[in-house]
C-alpha cells in the first residue's frame, strides 16, 4: 500500500481583488506543514500541486520547511473548481447583492453567501461562466486518481498533492463512492492546510484520514 496525502493551500486572501495569493497567515501555516513533516521523518517521494499560485506557493514554502530539495510537479486536473472572484461575481447574479468587504454588510454575512452559492452550483442552481459542472469537475479528478493510483510505483511510498477544498472534496467523494449531495458537506469543513489521507494499491483507493489540522499550532487552525 502507499499513501497519497491530499493538502489544502494555506490561507489565501478572501475578498481581496485578487484571491489567489496566500495571506501572511496562509504563508505560516505551509512552512509550518513543511517544519512538522521534518520533524517527523515524513518524505513524499513526490510532490504535485494545481496551477493556481496559492497551491504553488503552498509547496514551495512547504518543501522549503521540510528541507526537500525535489522540485513539485503541476498537474492542471488539481485546480479547484472556480475562482473567489468568480464565485464572487456567481454569487451578486444569484443573490443579488454586492459581495464587496467594504459595501458595509458584516463579514459573516459575505461567507454565507459565498457558501450558498458553492451549494447552489454544486446543485446545479448556478452556473459559472467558463467553468465545469460539478459532475465534469468529479470526472476530471476522477481520472486523474485513477491514473495516478494506477500507475506502476513501489509500495509503501508517500506522495503529496496540494491543492484546494474544492479537489479534495470531490477526490474524497470518489473515493468513498459518495454522491455529488456529499461534495457541499465536505467543501465546508475543510480547513486551511490540513492533511487527508489516501491509501491506494493497483488502482484501489481507501480513505485512511480527512482534513487533519494536528500538525498546526492552534492559532495557525483557519477555515477561510
Amino acid at each position: 500500500m502507499s499513501t497519497l496525502v491530499l493538502m489544502r493551500h494555506g490561507q489565501a486572501s478572501f475578498g481581496a481583488a485578487r484571491y489567489d495569493a496566500l495571506s501572511e497567515l496562509g504563508q505560516a501555516q505551509a512552512h509550518a506543514t513543511g517544519l512538522w513533516m521534518k520533524a517527523h521523518g515524513i518524505t513524499p517521494e513526490k510532490v504535485f500541486h494545481g496551477p493556481r499560485q496559492r497551491q504553488a506557493n503552498t509547496a514551495s514554502l512547504l518543501l522549503a520547511g521540510a528541507g526537500f530539495d525535489s522540485p513539485a510537479i503541476t498537474h492542471a486536473a488539481l485546480d479547484e473548481f472556480a475562482e473567489g472572484e468568480e464565485i464572487f461575481s456567481a454569487a451578486e447574479q444569484f443573490l443579488g447583492r454586492s459581495m464587496a468587504l467594504n459595501s458595509g454588510r458584516e463579514r459573516i454575512e459575505i461567507l454565507r453567501d459565498y457558501d450558498a452559492t458553492c451549494r447552489a452550483w454544486a446543485n446545479g442552481e448556478v452556473r459559472i461562466p467558463g467553468r465545469l459542472s460539478l459532475g465534469e469537475f468529479r470526472e476530471q479528478l476522477r481520472d486523474w486518481l485513477s491514473s495516478h493510483t494506477q500507475a506502476q510505483q513501489a509500495s509503501g511510498q508517500t506522495q503529496l498533492v496540494v491543492t484546494s477544498a474544492g479537489s479534495i472534496a470531490a477526490l474524497v467523494c470518489e473515493v468513498m463512492n459518495l454522491p455529488n449531495s456529499s461534495w457541499y458537506s465536505l467543501l465546508r469543513v475543510i480547513r486551511n492546510a490540513s492533511l487527508t489521507e489516501v491509501l491506494y494499491s493497483k488502482g484501489k483507493v481507501s480513505l485512511l484520514s480527512f482534513n487533519g489540522v494536528n500538525h498546526l499550532p492552534p492559532h495557525l487552525n483557519t477555515s477561510m
